[in-house]
């Protein structure tokens, strides 16, 4: 089955809440299970806490549900839970090991929704407005989802409704959820769903929740029908807020991993696959559809990420670039070509995804096949960048973006100033704030730093006091002017900070063996003659081929 990320969504939103109700604990049972090779039998059943160091005391964080059996919860002691089961197995608590095993959970979200959110330290929040089709329905999409957390040996409960807010109350008040896939409130049913359940629900501190219920508030219908102005003078304006949150009345946004790409196409696959041939295939049907949409629209993509779901629930991911806005498939296949073989399919891949986060407007350009230029579109752009595009593309890809530069103009007198590195990749031409400047010819690479010289002799035309010396000294070694073109004078920086304040005359010089320098004196020349002799400042900043 193959079908499009919807790009435009519903307006009836729905959310998932997903709770792992034992992370800590699962995730230490998951590692001893992978250390024994995947055997269950190798894998301690007795009751497991993981304890954190409060204020100077051994509190309990999670418990296994072998230890919630025991009558161990959250928030004792590790003295009294001891008192109660004299062999528990306490470990200590890893928060930053739960927290990259959370959004790891939430990378295998994506499977479901594009938009998938962390929440708290143990929750998932994921949007499945205009994504629930792909699985036969809410009811069907709910069912796989808790179905293969569970397999994976994770303890969870989920809910459903129009807001993130219900939700969550429904994943953690809705019901025991024993065996079932979650609660679900129907589209326009928050009310009736959250009615029966306590304030907690509603995402509030241990302090308002218990004045709400020392007052005989039990239900969240209860403290719905009271005046919002009694409400907020009583416990703030925090109830009010969650109770708006809850029923919809007040947007609450959920951010995801990262930005949501525009375009994207999903592929899943009724047996898994594991060759690279097959991987190839499926990439070739995702680009099809997706250029399809992009060539709709009137865009094209400047980088693809291809994400593959393994059995195992990990997610691996490939991204490349692309120098202009491409939405020709057969040239974003290429691109892939050195890269198929990053992915480890491992037991198989049951899922690909792929998404276009970088799109541009792209309009289509005529190309001229006789001339080699091929009709490819760009925008903005000359044909002859753009039968350059591709060579662009498989060079930023193989060497890394940051590797491919080019030249771009900027506004400077100085010769080694008057070209900037900017990322080649870069279609709009970041830098090109001017045109390049019409200059007598220069060599096309010049030395980082002006290389002193020593001037040596007469000027090789007698004649001309001020031009080039006859011969000079660069590195040891001896050259002598035969030949020279020049001055080309070169005025100050003065109004740059710390840049020099003496003009520079070039000449461009050619010795004996007929090799040709280019050479400049810093500063005017003396014109006292009378005065003390000095001579002149001379450099050597380039060479000519």
């Amino acid at each position: 089955m193959s079908q499009m990320g919807a790009n435009k969504r519903s307006t009836e939103k729905r959310v998932v809440s997903v709770w792992m109700t034992r992370l800590s604990t699962d995730r230490l049972r998951r590692d001893w299970q992978a250390k024994s090779g995947g055997a269950k039998s190798g894998v301690p059943d007795r009751p497991l806490v993981t304890t954190l160091d409060m204020e100077g005391r051994c509190l309990i964080a999670a418990v296994s549900g072998g230890a919630a059996a025991e009558g161990l919860t959250p928030g004792m002691t590790l003295a009294d839970a001891r008192a109660i089961f004299p062999t528990l197995d306490a470990r200590s608590g890893d928060p930053a090991a739960d927290a990259a095993l959370l959004r790891q959970l939430a990378m295998w979200g994506t499977r479901y929704s594009p938009w998938v959110a962390m929440e708290g330290r143990d929750g998932l929040f994921l949007d499945i407005t205009g994504c629930a089709h792909l699985f036969g329905g809410e009811g069907a999409l709910l069912d796989d989802l808790t179905a293969r957390l569970r397999k994976a040996g994770f303890a969870m409960r989920a809910g459903l409704a129009d807001t993130p807010g219900a939700a969550w109350a429904l994943a953690r008040y809705g019901g025991s959820h024993s065996g079932d896939s979650g609660m679900i409130a129907p589209p326009g049913g928050v009310r009736a769903a959250l009615a029966g359940l306590p304030p907690a629900a509603l995402r509030l501190g241990p302090a308002t929740a218990g004045g709400l219920v020392r007052l005989g508030l039990t239900r969240i219908d209860a403290v719905a029908a009271l005046p919002r102005a009694s409400l907020a003078a009583r416990f703030g304006f925090e109830l009010s807020r969650r109770l708006d949150q809850a029923y919809g009345a007040v947007p609450e946004p959920i951010s995801p991993l990262g930005p949501v790409a525009p375009y994207r196409a999903r592929l899943a696959f009724a047996e898994p696959i594991s060759l690279i041939d097959d991987i190839a295939h499926g990439l070739r049907c995702l680009l099809d559809e997706l250029c399809a949409r992009l060539e709709q629209d009137s865009h094209g993509c400047r980088r693809l990420d291809l994400s593959t779901h393994r059995v195992d629930g990990m997610v691996q991911t490939v991204s490349v670039g692309a120098a202009h806005a491409v939405r020709n498939a057969t040239r974003l296949a290429r691109l892939f070509d050195e890269r198929l073989g990053e992915f480890d399919p491992g037991f198989g891949i049951e899922i690909m995804i792929l998404s276009a986060p970088t799109v541009e407007p792209l309009t289509p350009v005529q190309g001229d096949e006789m001339f080699g230029v091929p009709s490819t579109s760009t925008l903005g752009k000359a044909q002859e960048e753009a039968a350059l595009a591709p060579l662009m593309d498989r060079l930023g890809n193989r060497l890394g973006f940051s590797q491919v530069v080019r030249l771009v103009p900027f506004e400077s007198h100085a010769p080694e100033r008057v070209a900037r590195h900017a990322p080649a990749l870069d279609a709009k031409g970041t830098g090109e704030s001017c045109a390049w400047p019409e200059t007598p010819l220069r060599p096309l690479r010049l030395f980082q730093r002006p290389e002193r010289i020593e001037a040596l002799g007469p000027s090789y035309d007698r004649c001309d006091k001020d031009g080039p010396p006859g011969c000079f000294v660069w590195r040891r070694i001896e050259y002598r002017v035969c030949d020279a073109i020049g001055p080309e004078r070169i005025a100050p920086e003065w109004w740059r900070g710390g840049a020099s304040k003496r003009s520079r005359d070039y000449w461009r010089v050619e010795d004996e063996k007929g090799r040709q320098f280019w050479i400049y004196r810093n500063g005017l020349p003396p014109r006292n003659l009378s005065g003390p002799k000095r001579r002149p400042d001379w450099f050597l900043h380039g060479l000519f081929a």
